[in-house]
C-alpha cells in the first residue's frame, strides 16, 4: 500500500523549518493517480508556510507496480556514492521481500540514484524491456561515440514515448544544465537479437560481469574505467 509519513525539512529559500507529510512508498495498483503525479513532477512537492515557495523534495522513495511485478528504490545520491547505496540496498532487498504477504510472487528489485533515473526505468519497465540490456546499448553507444558522449558530461535516457516497433529511442541530456540535446535512434530489431544472445545460459553471465547489479548503469562503469592515455 502506499504509505506517507511527516518528515521535517527545511525551505530551501527561506529556511524555514516546518513539519510536512511525504510520500515514503507509491502503489500504483492501489492509487493509479500517484504514478500521474509523479510523471508530472508534483510528487512530494511542498509549498513553503512561511514564504509560499514551492520546491520538491528528494527522498527515498518505494515505487511499487504489482500488476508487472516490480519495485524500485530510490535512494537519492551523487556518483560517488553508489557503491555505499548498493551495500545499504542489499539489506533492504531483504526488509522489502520479508514485508510483501505470504505467498506473494518475488517481485523484481530495482535500483536508481535520482528522480530521472526512476521515471526512465518505471518507462523502461512498462515497455517490457530488459534494464540491463538497455544499458548495455548504451554502453555500446557511448563508447563508439565518446567523442561527443562523454559520460562525465552526457547521459542517455530512454525515451518511450518516441520509441515505436522499428526503434527505440534515447536522448542526450546534458549533466550539468539538464538540458536535452540530440534524439539516437537504436534499431530495435538489434535489440531483439541481443536478446536473444544473452538469452542463452553461455552469454549471460557475460552480461551479469558487466552490470553486476543491483545498480545498472552504463555511465557508471565508464566513468570508473581508468581513459588510457
Amino acid at each position: 500500500m502506499s504509505h506517507r509519513a511527516t518528515h521535517n525539512i527545511a525551505c530551501p529559500q527561506c529556511r524555514c523549518a516546518q513539519a510536512v507529510e511525504l510520500y515514503d512508498t507509491v502503489n500504483v495498483a492501489e492509487a493509479p493517480e500517484l504514478r500521474e503525479e509523479l510523471m508530472a513532477n508534483r510528487l512530494n512537492t511542498v509549498v513553503c508556510a512561511a514564504c509560499g515557495f514551492r520546491f520538491r523534495v528528494d527522498k527515498p522513495l518505494l515505487y511499487h507496480d504489482p500488476s508487472r511485478g516490480f519495485l524500485i528504490w530510490l535512494q537519492p545520491a551523487g556518483d560517488g556514492a553508489a557503491d555505499a547505496v548498493e551495500r545499504e540496498f542489499r539489506e533492504t532487498a531483504v526488509r522489502l521481500r520479508r514485508a510483501l504477504p505470504a505467498g506473494a510472487a518475488d517481485p523484481a528489485l530495482h535500483l536508481v540514484l535520482d528522480r530521472i533515473e526512476l521515471v526512465e526505468r518505471i518507462f523502461l519497465l512498462e515497455a517490457g524491456l530488459d534494464a540491463r540490456l538497455v544499458e548495455y546499448v548504451k554502453h555500446a553507444i557511448y563508447t563508439k561515440n565518446l567523442a561527443r558522449l562523454d559520460p562525465a558530461r552526457k547521459r542517455l535516457l530512454f525515451n518511450a514515448q518516441d520509441s515505436d516497433a522499428e526503434h527505440l529511442v534515447f536522448v542526450v541530456q546534458d549533466v550539468a544544465s539538464r538540458r536535452l540535446e540530440t534524439i539516437i535512434h537504436y534499431r530495435r530489431e538489434a535489440y531483439q537479437a541481443l536478446a536473444e544472445m544473452f538469452d542463452d545460459d553461455a552469454q549471460t553471465p557475460q552480461l551479469l560481469d558487466l552490470f553486476p547489479g543491483p545498480y545498472i548503469s552504463a555511465r557508471r562503469l565508464l566513468l570508473a574505467t581508468p581513459k588510457e592515455g
